[in-house]
Formats: C-alpha cells, structure tokens, sequence
C-alpha cells in the first residue's frame, strides 16, 4: 500500500508535502500530537478496531489503534517496567499472576523476572493485535508461564474470584471497547478477583487532561484499604507525564521489601525510582483531596 492509500483509509493519519504524519487528537487539551512517519509496517481491521504499526521518526516502531499511539520502540520499557514491577514487589510472594489488555505482552515478560509467578494470564480481547505484535514489535519468546485469553477483559473478570494475587489492568483511554473498564462495576469485580491479600494496579492516565485519573482513585478509595497513585515520564505519550494507581488489600508499596525487586536487567526500575515515583507534585496532591 502506498503512502498515499495509506494516509486516505486510516483514522488519524495525513499527508502534508509529501510527508506522512500520524495526529493524535486531544479534544480536553484542545490541541493535537503530531508523530512523522517514516514507513507503514503493518496494516489491517480487525473485528473491534484498525490495527497499524509504522516506523516512526523519533520514537521507533508503535502500535496505534484506531488512531491513537499506544506503545513505542523507544521508550515501551518504562511503561512496561512501572505497570509491572510495583505490584510485584509489594507483593512478598504472588504466585497468581493476571492482565488485562497488555498484547504486547511486555508487561507480561516483566512479571516472568519474578521467580514466585507461576502463571501469567493475559486477556486481550482482539487475537490481531497480539499476533501483530509478535511478528513488529517486540519478539515474543513462547513460555509455559504466560497463558494467553482472548476475551472482553470486562466480561473475563466477571468470572473470576478470588483468584489473583496480582492483577495489572493496562487498558486503553476511556473509548470504544475500553470504556467499560472505567465503570464502578469493574473496579468491584477486579476487587472480588483478587485473593484476601492481592494487588490491583490500573493505568489512571496523564493528571493534565483525563479525568479518569481522579475518577480511578476515588472508585478505589472505597473498595481498598490501601490505595496510592504514582508517577513516570513517557516522552511519547501525550503531556509526557502519567499515572498508575495502586490498589492493595493488605501490602504497602510504601513498606515494600525492595530486596525483592527485579531490577538488574531493568532499562527504567531500579530502587529509586521505585520510592521516588510516589512523591507526589503539589498539584496531584491537590487533586487527590
């Protein structure tokens, strides 16, 4: 496919002088990202959305859906590494290990670091993303470990109780398929999946724009104990700064044993940014009152 059929069948892509760009709408900020395409790699419409995967300019190969980046080359490893690592670290020993979205599997890889993991079950709800991902991005290793669900994440956790000692939900914006994870049922059905002592941890967005990261919190607040927001800096994604928020039912991220961390062939974590990712900026603070 050329370029040209390429900016004209896909949401989000255009052509200016002869130069593919892919534009990420942002209707809170009034204002759009703009990412230079080099090379359209892989392109195709699945059951629930359009699928692609280009070489970008500054940020290597992504994966965008329906329009919108979704993870990088470049800089996948911090997203990868603080949506996985926390939970597993608070944790003193989980072996029941579950994701929600994720077909990239990169969160999934993190957990195997985790010797005490016996399994690692991923819930994706569309099989081409997952397939897409395996032959662009990342190169998937098969392991005994990972156990692969393709279902609606939301429909999935229905089903589940008290099954998990660490769940990672790493859902889309609050759009299309992924709107349902944002719902107070699916925060409550997440909590009734976890063991007596488990972890849940969400992707709660950039503080700047989504309202689903207040949202998030307060919908936890009143179905765990112990509930902390923190943050990372992903220079591809949309004001940079961004949210993860940690749900537990016994453990403490702010009392874990960091002994326990896997951080040694990390390109992102290691014990500091661990302990300095919950120092929160005044204005988050402020938000969370």
């Amino acid at each position: 496919m050329s370029n040209r059929d390429f900016s004209e069948s896909l949401i989000g892509y255009e052509k200016e002088d002869d130069q593919l760009w892919l534009w990420d709408d942002i209707p809170e900020l009034k204002m759009e990202i703009g990412y230079k395409i080099k090379k359209l790699l892989h392109l195709e419409k699945s059951a629930f959305q359009e699928i692609s995967i280009v070489e970008t300019a500054s940020y290597g190969r992504m994966l965008v859906l329906d329009g919108t980046p979704q993870i990088t080359e470049k800089d996948g490893f911090i997203y990868n590494e603080m949506i996985s690592h926390i939970a597993l670290t608070t944790h003193p020993k989980p072996l029941t290990a579950g994701m929600i979205g994720g077909g990239d599997c990169g969160p999934a890889r993190e957990a195997l670091k985790y010797g005490s993991v016996e399994t690692i079950d991923v819930v994706e709800i569309d099989p081409l993303v997952v397939s897409a991902c395996r032959t662009w991005m990342t190169p998937y290793e098969s392991n005994d470990r990972i156990r692969l669900f393709y279902e609606d994440g939301a429909r999935w956790i229905k089903k589940q109780q008290r099954q998990y000692d660490v769940l990672l939900v790493d859902r889309s914006d609050p759009y299309g398929p992924a709107t349902a994870l944002y719902t107070a049922g699916f925060y409550r059905d997440v909590h009734q999946a976890l063991k007596d002592d488990g972890i849940a941890v969400f992707q709660s967005g950039s503080p700047f724009y989504s309202d689903s990261f207040k949202k998030t919190v307060n919908q936890l607040r009143k179905l765990f104990p112990i509930v902390h927001t923190y943050t990372t800096t992903i220079p591809s994604f949309p004001g940079g700064i961004w949210t993860f928020t940690i749900a537990s039912k016994r453990w403490s991220p702010l009392q874990a044993d960091l002994n326990r961390l896997q951080w040694e062939n990390a390109k992102y974590m290691n014990p500091d940014i661990f302990r300095a990712s919950f120092q929160l900026p005044n204005y988050i603070r402020d938000m969370l009152k």
